[in-house]
């Protein structure tokens, strides 16, 4: 594919650009504006700059050949430095011009010693854009989707006239024709016309889009180095891969588009690599085919972890997985996990829905049991889901019959009357509920990096319910919202976060345990213990019907994949008055290939003595 480019530059001097010296790395956060460069050549030249600082000073630095010579160890002769500094006030103006600045003056200041050199510049009167001119042509369907770029472009009338600006402009105009299938795409004019006074400047810029190029096919290509692929290629329906294929033939040619596709066949369990590339283009149709390189996963997987974390303590799992029971995709997957207060045992048969790579039904049994100091209980589990994408977001549809047996203290009012000195005597209790419970589920997630995160945001809602004249022992609906959002800020970013639930119940003792809320922990209030906030019920902290929990925290980078982190946690579980619990700490955070590793020392400011409380966790932000 070739796109043709013509360009027309008319100014009143010869510009070099040197603008690959344009950086605003370490050197251009130095804001003095004397530099001194040393070095241990025998000749000790010393070449300072006066009058300038930030990017000016570092492309001044970078494009002075005197500069850059001083930094090598090899002795600098007197000849040699004689015809470098002849070059300096020439390489200086050079150096400014891409800044807009024509009229600078560059001095030689006297010093006490001819190995010293020190440039006095001033900048003067800075060349203005008086003139602006953007034209692009095409028929209006296709102007409209340059629209954005003439609304962003950098530059504006009465500016000092930048070339860096002007460059990144025309390049950002030409990759956005690429992406949008514009191959044919021309800038037939791009002109900037410096006065005779270099005071002012016009720009003019004529872009022809032509026609945009669209898809003629999609071409599957079976990688089919190994029996693994070869044999999923005669096994999977048509309809099935189809339905992850997110462009067909007729389509106006988007590269995001075929990212999206990529995107899309990665997301499910079949495919261990994806490439999705544009062919060749056909000038005479308009058009080029898309090719999809596909290898496929092998059919049987097994796994096996083990970690760490200050809630659970140590926590292992082992799991197997068959990829593709059948000819429709089906999946059949199993997990055997535990820790020291949790213990489970999943199956989970899941159906494609050939809508996209998110949509699936699926069937679950599970077998749960918890033995925390807030909790016991004893749950089995049986249901199906339905998970279905909806812009940009997730829908889950669920419906589960449970049986969960649970453990509470009570205390007894005969015995209590009996007691002279007025302690209850407590009773546990052995309770069994049975639900029927469907819910909803809607999530979504926007972020600028899936694993790193430095913008963006998550949230989710839940509703669940049950009925006693629907299979269940009572009555119960169940509202649960949980957001997070990252802002930037200087070189770190603020995370927030957020979460309610409400329970509706005639009697809070009947809340069964896995259903009921507690605080405190790794992702709750950080100084508490996990799942130690809750409500007092016969000395003895409980699940509560109601949850609010908020966060705000402050990461900011220290060294390579190393941050600091400061925070402040507060919330409560309630069953009607709330009682925030408040924690406040630092901590480290440690970037890994998949994901973050988090160091927390938080403490807990409602707790006698201010106790504090090491929190260790790993995953993403969002």
């Amino acid at each position: 594919m070739f796109v043709k480019i013509k360009k027309l530059l008319v100014i009143g001097v010869c510009l070099p650009l040197c603008l690959s010296g344009v950086c605003a790395t370490a050197e251009a956060a130095d804001s003095n504006a004397t530099v001194a460069t040393k070095t241990s050549n025998p000749s000790r030249v010393e070449l300072s700059f006066v009058g300038v600082e930030g990017d000016i000073l570092a492309n001044i630095k970078q494009h002075v050949r005197l500069h850059q010579r001083l930094a090598d160890p090899t002795p600098l002769s007197g000849g040699e430095r004689r015809r470098l500094k002849r070059r300096i006030p020439k390489e200086i103006q050079e150096a400014i011009q891409p800044f807009g600045y024509y009229l600078a003056t560059v001095t030689l200041i006297p010093a006490e010693s001819v190995t010293k050199l020190i440039y006095k510049i001033e900048l003067n009167q800075p060349v203005v854009i008086n003139k602006l001119s953007l034209e692009i042509n095409g028929t209006p369907k296709q102007k409209a989707h340059f629209q954005t770029w003439l609304a962003n472009y950098s530059l504006k009338v009465g500016q000092v006239l930048e070339q860096a600006k002007y460059e990144q402009d025309k390049k950002a105009l030409l990759a956005r024709a690429l992406r949008l299938g514009y191959f044919d795409a021309e800038l037939v004019r791009s002109e900037m016309v410096i006065d005779e006074a270099r005071t002012g400047a016009g720009i003019n810029l004529i872009f022809n889009t032509g026609e945009r190029y669209s898809i003629s096919q999609i071409n599957i290509d079976w990688q089919l180095s190994s029996a693994t692929s070869t044999g999923f290629k005669k096994r999977l329906k048509q309809d099935l891969l189809d339905s992850y294929i997110t462009i067909k033939a007729g389509d106006p040619f988007d590269s995001d588009a075929l990212v999206k596709t990529q995107q899309s066949l990665l997301a499910t369990p079949y495919f261990s690599t994806v490439s999705v590339q544009a062919g060749e283009t056909s000038s005479a149709s308009a058009s080029l085919p898309v090719i999809i390189a596909l290898s496929a996963k092998k059919r049987n997987a097994y796994s096996a972890e083990i970690g760490v974390g200050t809630d659970t303590g140590v926590r292992g799992g082992v799991g197997y997985e068959n990829r593709r029971i059948n000819s429709r995709g089906h999946n059949l997957s199993t997990r055997l996990g535990g820790s020291e207060i949790k213990r489970s045992v999943i199956v989970n048969y899941q159906i494609p829905q050939n809508r996209s790579a998110k949509d699936s039904l699926s069937f679950f049994a599970a077998l749960e049991e918890e033995l925390g100091d807030s909790r016991s209980f004893e749950s089995t589990k049986i249901g199906s889901q339905r998970l279905r994408s909806w812009n940009d977001s997730l829908l889950t549809f669920g419906l589960t019959a449970s049986r969960e047996t649970f453990t509470r203290n009570t205390s007894d009012p005969l015995t209590n009357t009996q007691q002279s000195d007025n302690v209850n005597e407590l009773f546990a209790t052995e309770q069994t509920t049975d639900l029927l419970m469907p819910s909803v589920r809607w999530e979504r997630t926007k972020a600028d990096d899936d694993y790193f995160p430095t913008k963006g945001w998550s949230a989710s809602a839940t509703v669940r319910g049950a009925s006693k004249s629907v299979a269940s022992d009572i009555d119960l609906v169940q509202v649960i919202l949980d957001s997070k959002r990252l802002i930037p800020l200087g070189t770190g970013r603020v995370k927030f976060r957020f979460k309610l639930a409400s329970s509706l119940i005639d009697e809070a003792t009947k809340l069964p345990e896995s259903l009921g809320f507690l605080a405190g922990g790794d992702d709750s209030i950080r100084g508490y213990k996990y799942e130690s906030v809750g409500v007092n019920r016969n000395g003895e902290v409980t699940v509560a019907k109601n949850l609010l929990v908020g966060s705000i925290e402050y990461e900011h980078p220290i060294k390579n994949d190393i941050s600091l982190a400061a925070f402040f946690d507060a919330g409560d579980a309630f069953d009607s008055n709330v009682d925030y619990k408040k924690g406040v700490g630092v901590g480290l955070r440690w970037r890994l290939p998949f994901g973050s590793m988090r160091l927390d020392a938080a403490s807990a400011l409602d707790r006698d003595g201010n106790p504090l409380r090491l929190h260790f966790s790993f995953g993403t932000d969002l």
